[in-house]
């Protein structure tokens, strides 16, 4: 049997409330006669939190239309297109020129040249803003057409004068542009698939120019702070961030043609935040993240999944900081936030991987091991192949804490094995983590022969801390806090929270 399409489901279910309320209104006008039935169609799809055809079918059992649900779907589909297109019209840039491309094409069948060239004239301002070189060249094409047939011979000579070099540099502009991406594109890929500090093999050669366009020279800031990220060069990722924000900032303009795209700049420079040192900053961006969502029209699987990035981030800020208290709510309302996504369909398993992996961590901090233990298992049993690596692998290696706190010391033995061929596999650089697996090896051993008490696990602890924590640079001590904190609370008997603040103290000593 077929499955069934849910293209419509998932654009109903991706509408915000008022382009709904637009197209109720509005894009239903065209229908007269048949809009309350697309109008019932509409609602009960829209009323629904996974998509059943057959429950769809057998609700409109009395309506003709069923007989041809396929083709009722697809026109649906359709106008709800175009009422989108008509909301959009005067917001979307690129919907903007579009439209100025449709009508000069329509003046222009019509030989109403005149009136197309000044249309060509009001579009290419726009497009110039807005550094749209495709569409510079398709206005070009129409200004050629225009001058051609009009046989406007002064028109032709300002063109051959100026125009025929303008599309050189629009093209240039493209190839560059192009590059740059293509550039930070692979580096993208391999963090996506391989995470930082693994070995990259660069096979796509960096551009020779300068980047002097907006989008190359968001795509320059993009490579570089990838490869300080891949480098755990935290100056250069924070320093790279930062610029990338300014870009818009100086140029606001594409804030307002481009704001997903902001928010995106937002969302990486709050994560370079999450180094101690930087996380000062962290409240401006993430201040400026809520502004902008509240600002603009963004559909509403992408505002619930920057607010559960950000509330991801803002836990790991507030256990850096040691503020316990803002760090239990900011769980509290992560964990509703997880809940409402999860109801609207919005949890995809890479964003609930990420929300859970925090949750695990501050779990640590706070010492509830048997809430850490629940989001472990939850990270492990999520299905996201080969995405981001190093946090899986820093997962496995957390989740070792919680089950050695509730002392399962049998199940502790597997995993140990299994996360040990995990790491010799790919993660040799993790060194700390074949360190840590050694450390809680010798503590069950000790503890198998009945030769441990808490003052000779509190001695093999502080061993571990200072051969392998102590002398962390500030960069390694703020990827691996969590840990530190735990093993400098097993070493001095202090709490895991109050140890933080001593981990990213350069001049920490441990007292005995």
């Amino acid at each position: 049997m077929k499955t069934p399409s849910i293209a419509l489901f998932t654009l109903i279910k991706k509408m915000s409330p008022s382009e709904k309320r637009y197209f109720k209104r509005f894009g239903l006008l065209q229908q007269k006669r048949d809009s309350s039935k697309y109008t019932l169609l509409f609602d009960a799809i829209n009323a629904m939190e996974e998509y059943h055809e057959e429950k769809i079918i057998d609700q409109f059992k009395d309506y003709d239309f069923v007989n041809n649900f396929s083709e009722i779907k697809k026109y649906l589909f359709q106008q709800i297109q175009k009422a989108l297109r008509n909301y959009h019209a005067q917001n979307t840039i690129d919907i903007v020129l579009y439209n100025y491309l449709t009508d000069i094409s329509i003046l222009y069948s019509k030989e109403m040249y005149s009136d197309c060239e000044k249309l060509i004239r009001k579009a290419k301002k726009l497009a110039l803003k807005h550094e749209k070189w495709t569409i510079l060249l398709s206005l070009n094409e129409w200004k050629r057409n225009v001058y051609r047939l009009s046989h406007d011979v002064k028109g032709v000579e300002n063109y051959m004068k100026n125009e025929i070099q303008n599309d050189k540099v629009y093209i240039e502009n493209l190839v560059i542009e192009q590059q740059y991406f293509n550039h930070s594109l692979e580096k993208v890929i391999h963090l996506r698939k391989n995470g930082p500090n693994t070995a990259f093999n660069e096979r796509i050669l960096p551009p020779q120019n300068e980047p002097f366009t907006f989008r190359s020279k968001r795509y320059a800031f993009l490579n570089d702070s990838m490869l300080a990220y891949m480098n755990t060069n935290t100056d250069q990722l924070f320093a790279s961030s930062r610029e990338d924000v300014a870009i818009f900032e100086n140029n606001p303009h594409f804030i307002d043609a481009m704001p997903k795209q902001y928010m995106i700049a937002l969302a990486n420079i709050q994560d370079a935040c999450k180094v101690y040192k930087y996380n000062q900053y962290f409240d401006e961006y993430f201040d400026k993240a809520q502004k902008i969502l509240d600002k603009y029209t963004f559909d509403p699987e992408f505002k619930v999944k920057e607010t559960l990035f950000s509330l991801s981030m803002k836990c790991l800020i507030y256990s850096q900081r040691n503020d316990i208290i803002s760090l239990k709510n900011i769980r509290k309302e992560l964990k509703k936030h997880i809940a409402m996504a999860d109801k609207l369909g919005y949890l995809t398993d890479d964003l609930s991987f990420y929300a859970h992996f925090y949750l695990l961590k501050t779990a640590i901090i706070l010492e509830d091991y048997s809430e850490a233990l629940l989001f472990y298992n939850t990270c492990l049993q999520l299905n996201i192949g080969n995405y981001r690596p190093d946090l899986q692998m820093e997962t496995r290696i957390l989740g070792l804490i919680p089950h050695f706190e509730n002392q399962n010391f049998i199940l502790l033995e597997s995993l140990i094995r299994s996360i040990s061929r995990y790491l010799n596999t790919k993660f040799r650089h993790m060194t700390i983590g074949m360190d840590l697996i050694d450390l809680i090896k010798r503590c069950i051993n000790l503890k198998n022969h009945r030769m441990c008490d808490e003052e000779t696990l509190q001695h093999a602890f502080s061993e571990f801390y200072h051969n392998h924590i102590i002398d962390l640079d500030m960069d390694k001590r703020s990827y691996y806090f969590v840990l530190s904190a735990w093993i400098l609370s097993k070493s001095s008997g202090k709490d895991v929270a109050e140890c933080v603040e001593q981990i990213f103290n350069m001049d920490a000593v441990l007292e005995y």
